[in-house]
């Protein structure tokens, strides 16, 4: 792009984004969004996404109703977990094409806090749960209808978050797909998993996509080594993996980029969630 045109993409931008943003709630988090994610959260607008803030005042999520859908007459659930220093309106961005024609909405999680690598910079599992529970209890979702995914970081916190559904017997989803991301050992959430404090089963009755990408720069933690390590580890607590997706040219974000591998799991979860 030459300078000039550059300039002037960047002055309509600056002349949009009030509009855009309009009706955003006030959140620093929120804030930062739009300062490095700006043509990611003008698409989420522009598409329809609402943005809610977490009853603790934490962080927001962004929710999803395709065309003929509502709150009152919710569709099957996406819910969705960014990976490290991730965005929620860039998940929109990136799961939004594949669910609009398969009329599934969409709860995307922002459980980055923001600054940070430690564990408290991000929502802790139980936390997580407790924003999924606080919008689903008001959609009345009901148990089978949604399922959970998680990119990454995100993937290895849904081992917990899974084991939470089940102990508290909730039990919304009815799949959860780790993506290019296995249950670390030395991992706080994953450590309570494997000591028991969600039973000796805690995962049992659930069902799993995993992905794992032959590129992949981490194979043996979460590359197709680490993804196979994960369906073992998956069925050691109970869970049984209906489909383990093995991309060969597939890098760490391969799952969303290869639209066979996103049609593969939603075509597990159209044909295991309950009406």
């Amino acid at each position: 792009m030459n300078k000039r045109l550059q300039t002037a993409a960047l002055t309509w931008l600056c002349l949009a984004a009030p509009f855009a943003f309009a009706e955003l709630p006030h959140h620093s988090l929120i804030e930062q969004a739009q300062q490095e994610e700006a043509p990611r959260v003008r698409y989420a607008l522009e598409h329809g996404a609402e943005v809610g803030l977490t009853a603790d005042g934490k962080s927001y999520y962004l929710l999803w109703f395709p065309e003929g859908s509502d709150a009152q007459h919710p569709p099957p659930m996406i819910t969705t977990l960014h990976g490290h220093e991730g965005c929620a309106f860039v998940d929109f961005y990136v799961w939004h094409q594949f669910l609009k024609p398969r009329g599934y909405g969409l709860l995307a999680i922002q459980w980055w806090l923001g600054t940070g690598e430690g564990i408290h910079d991000y929502l802790l599992p139980q936390e997580i749960y407790r924003v999924i529970d606080d919008v689903f209890r008001g959609l009345q979702i009901r148990p089978g209808a949604a399922m959970l995914h998680g990119f990454s970081r995100g993937a290895a916190n849904i081992y917990a978050v899974a084991a939470m559904d089940r102990s508290l017997h909730k039990e919304y989803f009815s799949l959860f797909v780790a993506n290019a991301g296995k249950a670390n050992s030395d991992y706080p959430p994953t450590r309570e998993i494997e000591q028991g404090r969600f039973g000796d089963q805690p995962l049992a009755g659930s069902q799993w996509v995993t992905y794992g990408g032959g590129q992949d720069p981490h194979p043996d933690r979460s590359g197709i080594v680490g993804m196979r390590d994960a369906g073992a580890w998956i069925q050691q607590y109970g869970g049984t993996v209906a489909l383990a997706i093995e991309d060969p040219n597939g890098d760490h974000g391969g799952f969303h980029r290869n639209p066979r591998n996103c049609a593969l799991a939603l075509d597990v979860f159209d044909r295991l969630r309950r009406p």
